[in-house]
Formats: C-alpha cells, sequence, structure tokens
C-alpha cells in the first residue's frame, strides 16, 4: 500500500470491496491519446482512480480501467451513471460552446482586491479594461465590487451596486458577456437586470434569498467552494482529503440549485483554489481536478496571482505571478476545465493556443 504523506489517502492495487456498494469517486487519468472523452471536450483518459472511503476517516484508491470497473463494481447501473457524467459532452453555458476552453477575466471595480485593488476603480476605467480584456481574447468579463481576499471585510450592498452597475451596463450594451462576482441576492437581482448573463457566488448561492434571486433571474451560475468566509477561511483549514470533501460539498450545491429549478445545463461549479486552502490542498485540487467533472456540470477553475504561487517560489508580490499563473492555467486546461479564470487575458490566451497545438500534434 502506498500513502499520499500529505493526506488520508493511500492507494492500493486493487480495492477491498466492490466499487459502488459505498460512496465511490472516480478521478479520470488524463492522457493525450485516451480512449474516453473528458465531458466531450479536448482532454481525454482510459484509467480512473477509483476513491472509496476506508472505514478509519481516511481514503483509499485504486487503479483501473472502465472496462475493469464495469467488471468490479457492485451496482453497474451506478458506475454506468458516473462514466457518463464524466464523458457526456456539456451543453452551452451562457451560450458559449462547453466542447472547448473559454477565458474568464477578472475585471474587480475595488480598492482593495488582493491582485488589481484600485487599478479600475471608477466607472471610465472599467470600461476601457473591459473591452480591452474582451479583444484580447476574454470570453466572459468578471466584474466584481467587493473583496473577497483573505480577511476581506463585507461592503454594503449600496456601495457594491453603485460600483458594478455602471460597467455591467455599458460593457452588456457593447455585447459582452458579462459575469457579476457577488454573494448578495439583491445584487444579483440588480446586476442582472443591468446585463450581467452569469451569476459567480464564491459563497455557492448559500446567502440569504441568494438561491431565490439566481433561479429567479434565469441567469447560468457558478457555484464555489469556500470554507468559512473571507475574513476566516485562512485560518488553518483542515481536510481529511481536500478533493473529495470539496467534491461532495459541491455535489450537494449542484443538488439544492437544480431543485431550486436552475437547470444542470445552467450550473458550473469552482472547487475554490486558495479560498480556505493551503498550499498543499491547492495543489491536491489541480492534481484531481479531473474528479470535479464527475459532478456533470461545467467546472470553472481560477488561480491566477493567487498567494500559492508566491508561496512556491519566492515571495513575489500579486503583480509579479504571471508565470506561475500561466503554469496553472495550462494544468487546468490539461484536466479539461471549460472555462479558466485570469487576470492576464492575452498572456493565457497564448499559452493555452500553444498547450492545445501541443495536444493537436500528439500523436
Amino acid at each position: 500500500m502506498n500513502t499520499d504523506a500529505t493526506s488520508k489517502l493511500a492507494y492500493e492495487a486493487a480495492p477491498k470491496v466492490p466499487p459502488f456498494c459505498q460512496p465511490t469517486w472516480l478521478r479520470p487519468i488524463i492522457t493525450s491519446s485516451g480512449q474516453h472523452k473528458l465531458a466531450g471536450g479536448h482532454a481525454s483518459f482510459s484509467q480512473l482512480d477509483v476513491v472509496m472511503a476506508d472505514g478509519n476517516g481516511g481514503y483509499v484508491a485504486s487503479r483501473m480501467s472502465c472496462e475493469q470497473l464495469f467488471a468490479l463494481a457492485d451496482d453497474r447501473n451506478m458506475a454506468s451513471k458516473a462514466i457518463d457524467n464524466l464523458t457526456i459532452a456539456r451543453q452551452n453555458f451562457a451560450g458559449l460552446d462547453m466542447g472547448r476552453s473559454h477565458l474568464m477575466a477578472v475585471l474587480n471595480v475595488t480598492p482593495d482586491s488582493f491582485s488589481d485593488g484600485g487599478v479600475n476603480l471608477g466607472p471610465a476605467k472599467a470600461i476601457a479594461a473591459g473591452k480591452t480584456m474582451a479583444a484580447a481574447g476574454a470570453s466572459i468579463i468578471d466584474i466584481g465590487g467587493e473583496s473577497t481576499r483573505p480577511g476581506a471585510e463585507p461592503v454594503s450592498r449600496n456601495q457594491e451596486l453603485a460600483r458594478i452597475l455602471p460597467p455591467i451596463t455599458a460593457l452588456a450594451r457593447a455585447d459582452l458577456l458579462i459575469s457579476v462576482d457577488t454573494r448578495h441576492a439583491a445584487v444579483m437581482t440588480r446586476a442582472t437586470a443591468a446585463g450581467a448573463a452569469i451569476i459567480n457566488d464564491v459563497a455557492a448561492l448559500q446567502g440569504e434569498d441568494a438561491i431565490t434571486a439566481a433561479t429567479a433571474s434565469g441567469a447560468p451560475v457558478v457555484m464555489m467552494h469556500m470554507k468559512g468566509t473571507p475574513e476566516t477561511m485562512q485560518q488553518d483549514p483542515v481536510y481529511d482529503f481536500a478533493p473529495v470533501e470539496i467534491y461532495e460539498f459541491l455535489k450537494r450545491r449542484v443538488a439544492a440549485a437544480i431543485a431550486a429549478g436552475i437547470p444542470a445545463s445552467s450550473i458550473a461549479i469552482d472547487p475554490g483554489f486558495g479560498f480556505g486552502k493551503t498550499v498543499t490542498h491547492n495543489l491536491q485540487l489541480v492534481n484531481w481536478l479531473s474528479l470535479f467533472h464527475g459532478l456533470g456540470v461545467v467546472v470553472l477553475f481560477g488561480a491566477s496571482r493567487k498567494s500559492s504561487i508566491a508561496k512556491i517560489s519566492a515571495g513575489e508580490p500579486a503583480e509579479a505571478r504571471l508565470a506561475g499563473s500561466l503554469a496553472l492555467a495550462a494544468a487546468a486546461w490539461r484536466q479539461g476545465a471549460q472555462i479558466i479564470r485570469v487576470h492576464d487575458v492575452a498572456e493565457t490566451a497564448q499559452a493555452l493556443a500553444v498547450e492545445a497545438a501541443l495536444r493537436a500534434t500528439d500523436s
């Protein structure tokens, strides 16, 4: 038995009990020439890590092919459904083809965001920045008026709306696809009425009336995992094995959104790199990102300029973390993320174009 020293995960050559006789999670192992397309996109796989609880507070994984999984499964219907969730092509999300990856550009209109606080403060600067981002290759412009950096304090709804409504209105009128980065129901309602086409909520629609407001808007939603709140999330976050525990949280949130009337085709999830995670947890999320396609919805990933890059490297300030941001964006692309949230649009578009060309010529 091989054990991952950073978490309560062990590997065994074969499972001791049949898969799907208890909760079972599937992590596709990405390869350039796999038998199965991941979510109908560019990534592919032939083998899976089949993960189950070990009964002692940890997890055990065994690597096998899909055919081996079906042969061993206690419930072949459940196994088939799980493979379908991993492989079926995603429907368009907010009008975008999910057969390829898209960039979501970060446009913060705040004085205190961790990376670009104050840079785009004021309608004229924000509108110009949004148009530049779209021209550089962003499919979505994500506008936020409240910082969610570690330790950030909330702002009033009126202040948040005053910051975001002018650029949302102007950029939507310019036929750009706008998402609103907010966790507040009243802001969701006003922003979507002003032209925002997507709601991006770091609190996964758990706030007061948030799921009701999102459903009423008819807008597609992005639901992110965050352990705690921005004020508390980095105060010693602990997981037994972060990818599986975050998957289960997002599974519950997807079910809640569907129950509220939001179609699965209008749901994206974000595992929340940097939101209530250590560097180790964040790296696990990147390496296990393919797991989250098992939820059967669009996967968004955002690690641009996050502090983990500096902690891994040489302590660089946010504006000097481009190289690390590109490495993480490329890793997410390889794991089939349909939407990648970034600050540096042109640079990321170029990096992913090279990744795609390499994949296309790899025989």
